[in-house]
């Protein structure tokens, strides 16, 4: 029984009454972590600052890593000791210096892509110290649909490449070639992303969404909101790529757009006020289009994408050679700095636009497609508008 938000509560090990165990002194061991003994099950608690990280059970002498790892506290002072000599032989005979020690005798399935990768940096250090390497493994590992068997598919590529001495531009390609054939895609392959679900970073989310409340569309709970169907797209793209069509087309008149509710309050007089949001809002705020508008932005998105791929030009393919995004974006956030020091950034940033032009092709296909079938499957649920909404 495990103490979680002041709550006592049972995890899957451990179905008994608790009890006081002997007190005892905590075994101090790197950083934050100590080690105490739970005596009724004669198990091994591994903490950091008092949450419970790794457990030893001697009955079927494996180590785990706890499934709440950071969130369930104990009192380490209520547990008795355990001795060196004890935690020495439940860890095969050596004394533990960093987390690292611990992870390496659990199951590679209970660890996250962030243990991983540091295993792989004790164990590797030579290729795990290149760059590319690195970053090559983890979009890897972050890909993957059974992330454990990448993970030891990769360590078998190392092991290998370490016993016959192989320099990094090698050992590069072999993992990339493993991840081709494991993932069955090209995964750095240099494209605009489009990320499936929700991101919760530098994103706009993308959704089939129904008004239920009309009295304020700016509340969440007014909002039905299709998670399933839901894509993610940074920020930088959506305005590089996306608001030359979303600004043209977007209506204020509209009335889920109408009725997002900026404030609320009551007057000297007694009166309640309403003022409303205006405009496409870039952060935490529903901006609503139709089916039938998102059908004519798409047309002219098709039509673009044609137009680029012919040499022709339109109103939206000269409004793609701007440099928006980050290059224009980042004097919102300007305040602080001097009037010297944006003058500065004002005449050093991009003003043009000089990604390839098959990258933004691509892209506007793979958009289309999804919100063709985000649309299609929106519709058979009774969704009848899609929210574009910022980071």
């Amino acid at each position: 029984m495990l103490k979680s938000g002041g709550m006592w509560i049972f995890d899957n090990d451990f179905d008994f009454d608790y009890k006081l165990c002997e007190k005892g002194k905590t075994m101090k061991l790197f950083n934050d972590f100590e080690a105490v003994k739970f005596s009724e099950e004669n198990m091994i608690f591994v903490t950091n600052k008092g949450f419970l990280y790794y457990i030893y059970n001697p009955k079927y002498k494996f180590w785990r890593k706890h499934k709440n790892v950071g969130n369930d506290s104990i009192t380490v002072s209520n547990y008795a000791d355990v001795s060196k000599e004890e935690l020495q032989d439940a860890m095969h005979g050596i004394f533990p210096r960093k987390e690292t020690d611990f992870m390496r005798l659990c199951n590679p399935s209970q660890l996250w892509i962030r243990d991983m990768l540091d295993l792989l940096e004790d164990d590797y250090p030579k290729y795990m110290s290149d760059y590319s390497i690195a970053n090559c493994i983890h979009r890897f590992l972050l890909e993957s649909d059974v992330c454990y068997k990448s993970f030891l598919s990769v360590k078998k590529v190392l092991d290998d490449a370490l016993f016959l001495h192989q320099d990094s531009k090698h050992v590069l390609i072999q993992i990339k070639e493993l991840c081709l054939t494991t993932i069955g895609r090209d995964i750095f392959k240099r494209e605009i992303g489009i990320v499936d679900g929700h991101d919760s970073s530098s994103y706009f989310w993308i959704m089939p969404v129904k008004v239920i409340d009309y009295s304020d569309t700016n509340c969440t709970d007014n909002v039905a909101e299709m998670r399933s169907a839901e894509i993610s797209i940074e920020e930088d793209d959506v305005s590089q790529y996306l608001t030359p069509f979303l600004y043209k087309y977007y209506e204020d008149a509209l009335e889920a757009n109408k009725r997002r509710v900026d404030d609320r309050w009551i007057d000297d007089a007694g009166t309640e006020q309403t003022t409303f949001v205006s405009g496409f809002v870039w952060c935490l705020t529903h901006n609503f289009f139709t089916f039938s508008t998102m059908m004519d932005i798409l047309k002219d998105i098709r039509d673009t994408a044609d137009a680029l791929s012919s040499g022709g030009e339109n109103e939206f393919t000269v409004k793609l050679r701007e440099k928006r995004g980050t290059a224009t974006y980042e004097l919102l956030y300007a305040r602080d700095l001097s009037e010297e020091q944006i003058k500065e950034y004002n005449a050093n940033r991009p003003k043009e636009d000089n990604t390839k032009i098959n990258l933004i092709i691509d892209f506007y296909h793979r958009f289309i497609y999804r919100m063709e079938y985000m649309m299609r499957i929106g519709k058979e649920k009774g969704y009848d508008l899609i929210s574009f909404m910022g980071p």
